[in-house]
């Protein structure tokens, strides 16, 4: 059966209520306690592109969140604070350290205990009572994965 009327791509206007967009209904909001003009940013690209409604939990500013330290005994960095931009912590290090190739050490440098594939296969036959999974596990230790 043929449609009446004009049918087509419909384009929304944000802050119009839309019955079928709830994307287009959420109010602009802003996080609180914002550096100067972030919060402005932030409503402005809220207008440009709508932001559908999500379950957020609320950022807790309280010392005791902000009592996380790092092993050196300085408190890590919250959202936002992080030095990318700035200079590196480990100017002596080449950033191919930890690869399996190029300058500095190799993945041998992670004192990484590698535990073969038959033997965690196995494991996880043990802990279940698949007869399927200790098929795979007595063929993978056959082969010498």
């Amino acid at each position: 059966m043929p449609r009446k009327g004009r049918g087509g791509a419909r384009q929304g206007t944000p802050g119009t209520a839309y019955g079928n967009r709830t994307d287009l209904n959420e109010p602009i909001s802003t996080v609180p306690n914002q550096g100067y003009g972030m919060a402005k940013q932030q409503s402005d690209a809220q207008r440009v592109i709508p932001m559908a409604a999500s379950p957020v939990a609320s950022v807790d500013s309280s010392p005791a969140q902000t009592a996380m330290m790092q092993p050196s005994g300085r408190p890590l960095p919250r959202p936002g604070e992080m030095p990318y931009t700035g200079p590196t912590n480990r100017p002596n290090e080449p950033v191919t350290a930890g690869l399996p190739f190029g300058p500095g050490p190799g993945p041998e440098a992670l004192n990484e205990q590698r535990i073969p594939i038959s033997q965690q296969i196995q494991s996880a036959a043990r802990n279940t009572t698949s007869p399927a999974l200790a098929e795979l596990a007595a063929i993978a230790g056959s082969i010498g994965v």
